[in-house]
This record gives structure tokens, sequence and C-alpha cells, in this order.
């Protein structure tokens, strides 16, 4: 029997795989905890590779709340550069993702992602008080935007308004008027284009801002075309400085694996055996075929095998926190949504679907044919027709038992992510009179029902200046 031969292949294949790590659950419930510090360390015992990407974003944004804010830098800026790296391909990787698993691939990390960890940063930066250095990272993002719409007609622009609108208000409040008006304009064209499907759209807060910044530069053609269409901005009063707060809600969705079944008929031809009319198939066309059989059933006469993949999947995972009002004194301001995560998330793993399955059904059904091989060898080497028959039979049963065994050990599939991203960004920009305020956070879910306040004390507005904050629920 040649079911032998799979049992060394079988081995080398499930420990390629391997295990262990940090558990997100724990990361989560410290976070939940308001204690971030926990969060920190967890991942600093547990995590195998700390030269690995998702652990590397995990890293930077728990020490963002633990308020080691040069640490958080330090794996942020490393995550990039890894993510950068890894752009070009590894071609061995590739290869051996053909013959095992999508988790050998390196993970360059999605471009939302990428964009994310640059406003993390900025905010770093911000805390520190090292204000060329947020308004360098600005520059970054805003390079990195372009070399996006560059590389790819088709780019989606995730992630790019909410950063382009960041970048605006850090470039005015810093004084620079001229990228703080080009900045704005990219967020009022980025949100536009990307709207539909997230559903953030600060139209009329970039408006007021560009119909200022025109009128401050002498853009008077600008000025009037934004004032149309946006109409006058407030008056800046003396004495008063700016409030921006984020509030961050929720977690994004993980991914989770899904496992899907395509038939292979009696009748199916392979690369090796010419179909009529038509020569050999290759398996890519075949493949192809596999795909288009999705969610379709087959009568068992007409079944040779069945073959199990596993993909990504993800599904929507709302929080219960969708809202923030907030209260200075006599003043009052809505958050409004800047940055949908989720849809962001959704959206990228739609759009890598058909391209995951097509690559993971491939590597599948070699699998398939190396058992199929061993199997019509084995039928070769029969002294008898009748002990060939019987052969045959117990073939398919062991050999096609051990092959899915094989499929189910190594076709894992690649649920890699930054997990530990908000769900939703709300923005807050406030004019308030300069001195030490108590801003009141209330807080609503999706039909506007209160669900709790927090205040946060001796918050510091300056003159002419504007103070930032991020404010995290986790409901």
């Amino acid at each position: 029997m040649h079911t032998a031969k799979l049992l060394p292949f079988l081995t080398l294949l499930c420990l390629s795989i391997g295990c262990g790590g940090y558990k997100m659950v724990e990361v989560y419930s410290s976070l939940e905890a308001g204690n971030p510090e926990a969060a920190l360390a967890y991942l600093d015992k547990k995590a195998p590779d700390k030269e690995n990407l998702p652990f590397l974003f995990e890293r930077g944004l728990v020490a963002h709340y633990a308020d080691r804010y040069r640490e958080s830098n330090a794996a942020l800026s490393r995550a990039e550069s890894i993510s950068e790296d890894l752009y070009t391909r590894s071609i061995s990787k590739e290869a051996a993702a053909l013959i095992t698993t999508d988790l050998v691939r390196p993970y360059p990390g999605a471009r939302y992602e990428r964009l994310l960890s640059h406003y993390y940063r900025i905010l770093n930066y911000l805390y520190l008080n090292e204000i060329e250095d947020a308004l360098v990272e600005c520059r970054r993002a805003t390079d990195l935007i372009r070399y996006y719409i560059n590389e790819d007609e088709d780019y989606d622009f995730f992630g790019a308004p909410f950063l382009a609108y960041l970048s605006g208000i850090l470039f005015e409040s810093a004084g620079e008027l001229n990228d703080a008006f080009i900045s704005y304009q990219q967020a009022e064209d980025y949100y536009e284009r990307t709207s539909s499907k997230s559903g953030a759209n600060p139209s009329q807060d970039i408006g007021v801002s560009l119909v200022r910044l025109a009128r401050q530069l002498g853009f008077d053609e600008e000025e009037a075309l934004y004032r149309r269409k946006y109409g006058d901005p407030h008056e800046r009063t003396e004495g008063y400085g700016e409030l921006i707060l984020f509030h961050e809600s929720g977690y994004v969705p993980s991914k989770y694996e899904e496992t899907l079944t395509f038939p292979i008929l009696k009748t199916d031809s392979f690369e090796d055996e010419p179909e009529k009319g038509r020569g050999k198939r290759k398996n890519s066309d075949f493949a192809r075929t596999l795909v288009s059989r999705r969610g379709k059933s087959y009568s068992e006469t007409k079944l040779e095998y069945l073959l199990h993949v596993a993909i990504p999947a993800i599904r929507s995972n709302r929080p219960r926190l969708t809202g923030v009002s907030v209260e200075v004194g006599d003043a009052e301001g809505r958050g409004i949504l800047v940055s949908d995560v989720e849809t962001m998330a959704i959206e990228t793993l739609k759009s890598q679907e058909g391209v995951i399955l097509l690559r993971t059904v491939t590597r599948a059904l070699l699998k398939y044919l190396a058992y199929r091989e061993v199997m019509k060898k084995s039928e070769d080497e029969s002294e008898s027709e009748e002990q060939a028959d019987h052969t045959k039979e117990i073939l398919f049963d062991l050999l096609g038992r051990a092959v899915n065994v094989v499929n189910i050990a190594t076709e894992r599939a690649d649920t890699r992510s930054w997990q530990t991203l908000p769900n939703q960004i709300f923005l807050l920009r406030m004019r308030l009179p300069a001195g030490s305020h108590t801003v009141r956070l209330a807080f609503s879910d999706g039909v506007g029902r209160g669900r709790g306040v927090e205040s946060l004390e001796d918050v510091v507005i300056r003159e002419n200046e504007t103070t930032f904050l991020n404010y995290r629920t986790f409901e």
C-alpha cells in the first residue's frame, strides 16, 4: 500500500503550520479593563516572533494606549519598514504557499492598516510635543497615498480621506496654510470617492475650512467657489483655541476561517488527460471550473471526490457605542464619522476574495492530484483485475481519508490582520476659550439612546492653538 508514503509528507506539512503565540481575547480583556500595561506585558511574553507584522501593529497601538508613545512609534515604524519591504513579493514563499498554506506568505499589511499606523504615529508625536515630527508623518502618509494612486488605477482610497483631513487640520494648526489647503482639497476629493461605501463624509467641516483658508491665502476664485458650495465659516474670536477630539469606538471585525467544498466529478479530466477536441487541460483552468461550482450540488453517482478548502471571511461587528456628543461649559458639539474601519476591512477582503479562492482551490487540487497519482500507480501494480478492483476500493477509502487529513491540517486560511484597531473613528472640532476645561463626553447607540458619560478633566486650551485628544471605547 502506498498510503505510508504520504505520512512523512503529512507530518512535514503539519509541522510547517506551527501553533502557539498570543490570544487576542487576553489583549482585549486587559484593554477593556483599562489596563493596557497588562496587555502590553502579555503581548511581549507570548509573541513567538517580535518581527511579525501583526504583532508590531498590535504592540504599537497597545503601547499608545499605555501612554508609551516612543515605544508605540518604534513598533509602528518597524511595522511600516517591514511592510514596505514585503510589498516586493518573496518568490520562494509564494511557491511554498502553493504546497502548504497562505500563512507561509509574508503578510504585508492592508493598505488601510498602513495608513492608520500613520494616524497613531501622528498622535504620538503630538502628545510628545514634537510637532515637526508629526508634520513629517503627515507628509509620509501623503506620499504613501500618492504611491497607491500611481501604482493602482483601481485604488479604493480606503483610509486616504481621513489621513488627508487630519493632515489638513495639523498643517493649519502649525500655520502651514498652503499645505493645509491642499490636504483639505484632497480630503474633499477622497471622501467623495469613498462615501458611498463607508458613509463617512464630513464634507461640510472640510468645506468651511477650504473657504477660511482660501480667504486667508487670497485665493479669490477658490473662496467664491467653496463659499457657494459650503457657505461662510464662523468668525474666529480672539482668546480662543480649538479642541480636536477623536472618539475611537469598538473593534474592527476579525477575520475567521470558512470551509468550502467543491465537487470533482467522475467525468472530469485533468492536465495529463486530453479533453475531447481540446487537447490537454491545464490545472489552472480546471481550478476555475471548480470555483464556478461553489454552492452547487451533484448526485453521489456523479461524484469522485469532495475537495475541502479554507478561506478567510469577515462579518460585521458593530460596537454598541456609535455616537458621541461633547459639552464644555455652554459649548456643545457632536462627533462626525470620519473613518469607518469596519467597512474598509470588509470591502478590502471582498476585493481579494476571487484571487484568494482561486489560489486556494488550485493548491488543494494539486494535493488531490498527488493522491490520485498514488492511487493510479497502486492499481497498475496489482496482480489481477479482481485484486485491482479491490485495491481501488481500499485506496479510494484510505488515501481519500489521508488526503483530506492533509488538506485539513495544512489548508489554513490566512486570517492575519491588525485586530486592536477601532471599528469607527469620530471627530469633533470645537472652538473654546483659552484655559483649563472639563470635557464631558456623552455616548449613544445606533438609535440615539444615551449609553453613558465620561469626563476628561483639566483639558488645556491655548489661545490660537489646537489641542488634540483621542478617547477609546470598546463596547
